[in-house]
This record gives C-alpha cells, sequence and structure tokens, in this order.
C-alpha cells in the first residue's frame, strides 16, 4: 500500500508540474543539456515567437541553444544561452504582444535605460543614484507599450552595462545604439535624470533630439509636453542634444531628462512608484501622439 501511495504521488507531482503554466517568476533555470518538460515549453515557446529550435524533443541541444540566444540578442537580454527568469518573462510578454492588436501594432521601439553597473550616473547629496530611476521608468514605459502592441527592445533590464557580456565586450554607448540599430527601431527614446550642483533649486523636465533631424525633433516636442503636463515639473527646453546615442542611431531619437537629481524636490518624487509610473505614461502619450495613434 505504501508504494502504491508513493507512486501515485509521484504521478501527481509530475503532473502538476507538467500542467501548471511556467511563469518567468517561478519557472526553473534552463542550461544546454537540459531534458524534460521544461524545456519542451521553452521550445515551443521560441516557436510560437518566431525562432524555431528546430525539434521539440524536450532536449536543450545545440540547435535550442542557437535560437535561445538569437531571441535573447533580439529583445536585448543577455544572450547567454541560459533561460532564467528575464528570458521567460522577455518570452511571455513576446507572445502576448504576438496575440494582441494593439495600437502600436507593427512598430519597434528602443528604450534605453540611462547608465547602469559601474556606471551610477548622477548621484544625489541623499545617495539616491540615476542609474535606478531612469531602470524603474523605463521597464514602466516597457509594459505600457507592450500593452498597446509595440515590440520592445530594452537597451538593458537590469542594473549593468549594455555590452559588458558580449563575445567581444565592446563600449557601452555603443552597445545601445547597435540594439537600436540592429533591430530596426522607428524610434529611440534613452531615459535619463538631470543634475546641476552649481543650484539645486533647478527642476524640470528637459528634452534632447539629433541635431538636424525634423522628425527626431517632433517626437522630442511630443514626449516633452505630456510628460511635463501630466508630472507637473516645469519643462525647461526642446534643443539639440550631442549625445552619441542620438548622433548614432539610425531612427528619429530623443534623450529626455526627467527632473534633477540634485533637487530635494524632484527626488523625492523620483523615489515614489506612483511617479514613476506618472512620467512613464506620459511618455507613452506622447510616442502614441507621435505615431498619430
Amino acid at each position: 500500500m505504501y508504494r502504491i501511495l508513493r507512486r501515485t504521488g509521484i504521478v501527481l507531482v509530475v503532473l502538476a508540474l507538467i500542467l501548471i503554466p511556467i511563469r518567468g517568476d517561478a519557472a526553473p533555470i534552463l542550461r544546454p543539456g537540459d531534458t524534460g518538460q521544461a524545456v519542451v515549453t521553452l521550445q515551443q515557446m521560441l516557436v510560437q515567437a518566431g525562432f524555431p529550435p528546430g525539434p521539440v524533443d524536450g532536449y536543450f541541444g545545440p540547435r535550442t541553444l542557437a535560437a535561445l540566444k538569437s531571441f535573447q540578442s533580439t529583445y536585448g537580454l543577455v544572450a547567454d544561452g541560459i533561460c532564467g527568469p528575464l528570458t521567460w518573462a522577455a518570452l511571455e510578454r513576446a507572445l502576448e504582444v504576438s496575440r494582441d492588436s494593439g495600437r502600436l501594432r507593427g512598430i519597434t521601439i528602443a528604450l534605453d535605460a540611462g547608465h547602469g553597473g559601474k556606471e551610477p550616473g548622477a548621484i544625489s547629496p541623499w545617495g539616491d543614484k540615476e542609474k535606478d530611476f531612469t531602470l524603474l521608468i523605463t521597464l514602466k514605459v516597457r509594459d505600457y507599450l507592450e500593452r498597446y502592441g509595440a515590440k520592445v527592445i530594452l537597451t538593458r533590464y537590469g542594473d549593468y552595462s549594455p555590452g559588458w557580456d558580449w563575445w567581444q565586450p565592446v563600449d557601452e554607448l555603443l552597445a545601445r545604439v547597435s540594439l537600436a540599430n540592429s533591430n530596426a527601431a522607428d524610434i529611440f527614446v534613452s531615459v535619463h535624470c538631470n543634475a546641476y550642483p552649481k543650484d539645486p533649486t533647478v527642476s524640470g523636465v528637459m528634452a534632447f533630439y539629433r541635431a538636424g533631424s525634423g522628425e527626431s525633433a517632433r517626437l522630442a516636442w511630443n514626449l516633452a509636453g505630456p510628460v511635463a503636463r501630466m508630472s507637473g515639473l516645469e519643462l525647461l527646453g526642446v534643443q539639440e542634444g550631442p549625445y552619441y546615442v542620438l548622433n548614432h542611431t539610425y531612427m528619429p531619437a530623443v534623450l529626455m531628462e526627467l527632473g534633477f537629481m540634485t533637487n530635494w524636490h524632484d527626488v523625492t518624487l523620483l523615489r515614489q512608484n506612483w511617479f514613476q509610473d506618472v512620467l512613464a505614461q506620459g511618455i507613452v502619450q506622447g510616442i502614441l501622439s507621435y505615431f498619430g495613434r
């Protein structure tokens, strides 16, 4: 009787593992050489996402590895061939987008969270790091855009410097523009926070665009207005910028400065989840306006 119950229990556990949908926050970490139902699920998702891994046979072999790395590279993930939580989540979002017919369907948008890794960006007098704010806001923008059906390319998903893990490490700025250019993004939006130590009372929003690009200027004005209006921050200006990411991308490109890291009021707001969400919504409304959607 004990053996029968034990076997029944094992069968139930196996069935549960098969029937419970894999989610990014609970899925197993898969590596080359792994086998089983989780690998079958990975292969099926790669097929649906447009990255065929060969036979759906439950074996994480060379073809599955190649397909996974291609997917990771396309979506701005670390192309290490390991399927962890970030890759599972990206696969789920890619499939959700493919099933949706949103207002931005067919549009590819590159989002660049400024700084990351060893480069913190501006640091407030109270210890806040620009790289943390830019990533949180950018991830919220991504979520909104994907709900509208857009394909979103992120230059970073976490606290790292883009390009550090490539087969031949490259400069982070080159990596950022390469991800946008290689994926033929329709627009490029870089998210930053400003700083002006000489006058900590300076507060507000600024937008910079590629010099000589009328479409970049139009995108900048479309973004700056809703962001300032919805956040309540003053719009300090929309102007040409000399930044590498603006001048080396092939599509309309804008760099947004969202508040000042040297201003107590701005930093206090930037710490708040609801305010990060407001800034993200402003950017999204601007993008919708730009595309006439």
